[in-house]
């Protein structure tokens, strides 16, 4: 009986456990709600400015302007442009206040209400300090979380959040890669290397 007993208080404890980390899938940051149309921020970002991102071109960012939201001052809104045109894919956000205090004041916000993170993405050295949640619903959507400090001046000095929507985002490269294709295709010669030594730094 005592064996049965605890097996049931486990089964309602498990169950319970997996319906709350089901309902537990964030998509809105700040002012944003990953996608939404971005022309509805264009309050807070200048929509005639987005330009394609250099190492991933089937997204667009368009900058946030300086104090449009209370403490921050600056971050991006980036875009598709091919499964899901203007469909809001990723936040980020960087303060004012660049200090570890207020890392380590999200971070214990963030455990709190999110559990331990998922992943450590920083460096070893502690130069760049950066925890990412990974949260799925119900229909195997993924949505990213990551809290980052920097003291790298090329690594967004300073505290940061990244929030991105990783299922459409993949299926916004798909969508690329099959019309890449297709236009590497009709461009062979171009996309050739001429002569290798061309690439050889002196």
């Amino acid at each position: 009986m005592k064996k049965i007993a605890v097996f049931l208080i486990l089964s309602v404890f498990l169950t319970a456990s997996v319906a709350l980390a089901g309902d537990l899938f964030p998509t809105s940051l700040a002012a944003f709600t990953l996608g939404e149309n971005v022309s509805k921020y264009k309050t807070y970002c200048d929509l005639e400015k987005a330009t394609p991102t250099s190492d991933a071109p089937f997204i667009s960012e368009m900058l946030i302007k300086q104090d449009s939201l209370p403490g921050v001052r600056g971050g991006s809104l980036s875009f598709g442009s091919c499964q899901a045109p203007d469909q809001l894919l990723r936040i980020k956000i960087k303060f004012h206040d660049r200090s570890q205090k207020l890392f380590q004041k999200l971070l214990t916000k963030y455990t709190k209400e999110f559990g331990k993170p998922d992943n450590y993405e920083g460096d070893a050295f502690k130069n760049v300090i950066a925890w990412e949640w990974i949260f799925q619903n119900d229909a195997g959507e993924k949505v990213s979380l990551l809290l980052m400090w920097s003291r790298d001046k090329e690594i967004r000095p300073g505290v940061s959040i990244k929030m991105t929507q990783m299922s459409a985002l993949d299926r916004e490269y798909a969508c690329f890669k099959s019309q890449d294709y297709r236009l590497t295709k009709s461009k062979d010669d171009k996309s050739k290397i001429q002569s290798i030594n061309d690439f050889i730094p002196r």
